[in-house]
């Protein structure tokens, strides 16, 4: 192929990822707002601890059962893209997700409370995997992961301010009203994605192009993927202790909730600037030894959690784990060693099995904490993060590096 030739090959995949702007903000801003609700309702833990006399256990229980319910459906959203637009399933879907947090403000029982977190759960499951591929197939390729990290990064900013938030929201409302009040992005960026966005038909398969089982069973027997979907296995035994970071703080440490709301956003504040700083360096240079150098990072942090008192020092350690995200490196791989027509599979593939297996870790961790404190669970979830090192052992680089 000569030069003129490759810059016409360029040009012609740059303008068929290239997509309409406003419909990767609202993909984005929608993410974003599934995760302020999400990330104000730790704060609120105490009180429903309280309110509905649980133990860790059974909080443990409730964050299983609402990440199994959102995760598990993961798998199968990609097929109805056969069918229905990704806009509209993001729409429909966190329009009924919200409603389920608006009942579930009102439930008079832990088992109501429950309930309509599972139903919202299943209902929110489009977000992730519908939401991602929309966004990486209207993104061109040497961009992807930098949009990949502002599809993590922005949600990670509201995920920072939702705990103040909902703390300022709290002493004057009460834990109900501020469930409630913390829905209304929710719902606007949905009327929004169904009102004003227009999804092109190409972004979401044309006939010869629909996923298909063949062609996902096909996708699973790549060697990045099959890494991948090890290293995202075994990060799933760690998900959820974030939620319980919180009640480190105030059980544990003594702190008073203000403290901790803060201490908490700084720890996700670390995940707002994360995911774009790896994202931009994967544009630029070799993935592998970024995934093995934050596990490791990682894992090291939490190790240290535990031993840690100083609040100083404390801020330190928590922005630092917030700040070593890996996944957003490990989607851009997953987005170029998948063909276009299962990203939408592949992707659901990769979040199911987060949140479906994500959902034993809660009670696990919740278990290893009634038994033996936090500080053996922290250094379960060290031990957790440098087993998932293994499989990133064998991931490859699925192209030449892009110098920009």
């Amino acid at each position: 192929m000569d030069e003129a030739e490759g810059e016409r090959g360029t040009i012609a995949r740059q303008d068929k990822a290239s997509g309409s702007p406003l419909l990767l903000a609202i993909v984005i801003v929608s993410h974003a707002m599934n995760h302020l609700q999400m990330s104000a309702l730790p704060v609120l833990y105490p009180d429903l601890l309280n309110e509905f006399n649980l133990s860790y256990v059974e909080l443990g229980l409730l964050r299983s059962a609402s990440s199994f319910a959102s995760g598990f459906p993961q798998m199968f959203v990609g097929l109805l893209r056969r069918w229905v637009p990704g806009r509209v399933l993001l729409g429909v879907g966190n329009l009924i997700s919200s409603s389920m947090t608006v009942l579930a403000s009102l439930a008079r029982s832990f088992q109501q409370f429950l309930a309509f977190r599972i139903v919202g759960g299943v209902a929110g499951s489009p977000q992730h995997p519908v939401g991602t591929s929309l966004v990486t197939t209207n993104i061109d390729p040497s961009w992807r992961g930098r949009v990949l990290g502002l599809n993590l990064a922005v949600p990670s900013l509201a995920s920072t301010v939702a705990p103040l938030i909902a703390a300022a929201l709290m002493i004057p409302l009460g834990w109900r009203m501020t469930i409630r009040v913390i829905t209304i992005p929710a719902f606007v960026s949905a009327f929004i994605i169904l009102l004003f966005v227009r999804e092109r038909r190409e972004s979401y398969g044309e006939p010869g192009e629909s996923p298909s089982f063949k062609g996902f069973l096909a996708a699973l027997r790549n060697r990045n993927v099959l890494a991948i979907s090890g290293v995202r296995t075994a990060m799933a035994f760690r998900m959820g202790v974030r939620a319980f970071i919180p009640l480190y703080f105030i059980d544990v440490l003594g702190l008073g909730t203000g403290l901790s709301s803060v201490l908490y956003s700084l720890m996700i504040s670390g995940s707002v600037v994360g995911p774009f700083f790896w994202g931009y360096l994967s544009d630029r240079m070799r993935r592998k030894p970024l995934v093995l150098g934050v596990l490791a990072c990682s894992s090291l942090l939490f190790l240290g959690l535990g031993h840690v008192r100083g609040i100083p020092l404390l801020a330190t350690v928590l922005f630092l784990i917030g700040f070593m995200a890996q996944t957003v490196v490990a989607q851009s791989i997953l987005a170029d060693s998948t063909e276009r027509a299962q990203l939408d599979q592949i992707f659901g593939f990769y979040y199911t099995l987060g949140f479906t297996l994500g959902s034993l870790s809660s009670v696990v961790f919740a278990y290893v904490v009634e038994l033996f404190g936090f500080g053996l669970g922290f250094n379960y979830i060290a031990v957790v993060t440098a087993i998932s090192i293994i499989p990133a052992l064998f991931i490859t680089e699925p192209r030449t590096t892009i110098q920009l």
